[in-house]
């Protein structure tokens, strides 16, 4: 065959999903999502189709390689599928997540310097200072939701270190309206006809409150810091001050689109991480133990300077992202013919990145159910295929608070740890509630114990 007769790309057929004729997996989707992808990447290892529903054709990924095709070497192909694009827009606007090409690459440049490596470093202080005051808050025996009680943390680190707001008095308001706005989404993607947002229902309705009650909270932020007119040198700083080519300014609404964004994104998925984190090590004692010593040998609360010595640390919290990814899944819209691999993909398929299924995979993660914080030390975790292991996603499209939360994670972790362990209020294992990120269902029941720190005295 000639290089002019050749095919311009692969043409081998994507392998089908068998099941019901029109809803395809679509119930097992919405009633056991974390299920069907991980039987999905048994089954089908690397990659399968299936239709969805009505109008949906879903293209599932469970293969790092083929992971790194969609996300970074044949990215330039694909676009947010609609879970983002669509039904999470009223949220999340135009900000980074949701937004592409130009508008995505100028925001990107514009909030760097925020997440430069310096600048990261500097929020340390900060996030150890409000995750003291939260652990020496708690009594031996206290019974608390220890996801919430992340969710609220981490909220509060985010609107101190990134727009040296305190929030704490607005958690509340934004924890329930965020779960409300996630979980009316995440039903709309799992029913046989789904409604966008736009559509007057019962449940958009609600929605379109939920939206309305984070509005509240983001642009009295942004009305306070414009009337103030001084810049903190803070990221809401950033954007008010932000000029394009032409010398204009943001509108409110883009610095409350860019500003909902990593305000709801940088402390949902860091809380969810942790509180899992705190989950594994309450039924693995012996990790526990090790890290607790690795900690305790500090003598002191943890700094920035410290986090070097705690490499056992670091690899507890990563090991927990492994097994509970908080973005359990991406997904992407092909906006044109293209290829994975030596499959074709129709353009407007939904294709979604299984990170669950590949974080799980047993030939890339020998026992891959098991909790093994030694994958992340040493030279184990450098030797790991591309998109092995993305719990902030992949390629140019990588969260771009990554670093920021993989500090904040090392920092809560060591600080709680060396007040106080939590013990689970049950033996009964914490169900996946998988939203658009990976909560525990019902939340993370769990009693404080106070320890004994360096220095022997009663924390």
């Amino acid at each position: 065959m000639t290089a002019a007769t050749a095919p311009s790309m692969p043409v081998r057929p994507l392998p089908r999903l068998s099941g019901q004729p029109l809803l395809g997996p679509l119930v097992s989707f919405r009633n056991d999502r974390v299920g069907l992808l991980l039987r999905l990447a048994k089954t089908h290892p690397d990659i399968v189709e299936t239709s969805m529903g009505i109008v949906r054709r879903m293209v599932l990924i469970s293969s790092p390689s083929l992971a790194n095709e969609v996300l970074s070497t044949r990215q330039g192909s694909f676009v947010k599928a609609p879970g983002l694009a669509i039904f999470l827009r009223p949220v999340l606007g135009d900000g980074l997540l949701t937004s592409e090409h130009a508008v995505h690459e100028r925001q990107r440049r514009l909030l760097a310097p925020a997440f430069a490596h310096k600048r990261i470093a500097s929020y340390a202080t900060t996030m150890a200072e409000r995750t003291e005051r939260f652990a020496a808050a708690l009594s031996e025996g206290e019974s608390l939701d220890v996801a919430e009680a992340m969710m609220r943390l981490t909220f509060e680190i985010v609107g101190k270190t990134l727009f040296d707001t305190e929030v704490v008095g607005d958690a509340d308001a934004v924890g329930g309206a965020l779960t409300t706005a996630m979980e009316v989404a995440m039903g709309q993607l799992g029913s046989v006809l789904p409604l966008p947002p736009m559509i007057p229902s019962p449940q958009n309705l609600r929605y379109k409150r939920a939206v309305a009650r984070l509005d509240d909270v983001v642009y009295r932020i942004i009305r306070e810091r414009r009337a103030e007119g001084a810049d903190r040198g803070d990221v809401l700083s950033m954007l008010l001050h932000a000029r394009d080519e032409e010398g204009a300014s943001m509108t409110d609404r883009q610095v409350r689109d860019e500003a909902m964004t990593l305000a709801l994104a940088g402390h949902e998925t860091t809380a969810n991480a942790l509180a899992w984190t705190f989950y594994l090590l309450a039924r693995h004692p012996e990790v526990r133990a090790r890290m607790e010593s690795e900690i305790d040998a500090l003598g002191h609360a943890p700094t920035y300077d410290d986090l070097k010595k705690l490499p056992y640390t670091l690899a507890v919290f990563k090991e927990a992202m492994r097994l509970y990814p908080p973005a359990y899944i991406l997904g992407r819209r092909p906006i044109e013919d293209t290829s994975i691999g030596e499959y074709r993909v129709r353009r407007n398929s939904i294709v979604l990145v299984s990170v669950m299924g590949i974080h799980r995979r047993p030939d890339v993660w020998s026992d891959p159910e098991r909790f093994d914080p030694e994958r992340f030390l040493g030279e184990r975790e450098k030797q790991l295929p591309r998109c092995a292991y993305m719990p902030f996603g992949a390629g140019p499209r990588i969260c771009i608070g990554n670093h920021f939360a993989l500090m904040e994670g090392h920092v809560v972790l060591a600080t709680i740890a060396r007040r106080v362990r939590f013990d689970l209020a049950s033996a009964a294992p914490v169900e996946l509630d998988p939203l658009v990120t990976l909560r525990p269902k019902g939340g993370m029941h769990m009693r404080a114990r106070v320890r004994e720190h360096a220095g022997g005295a009663r924390a």
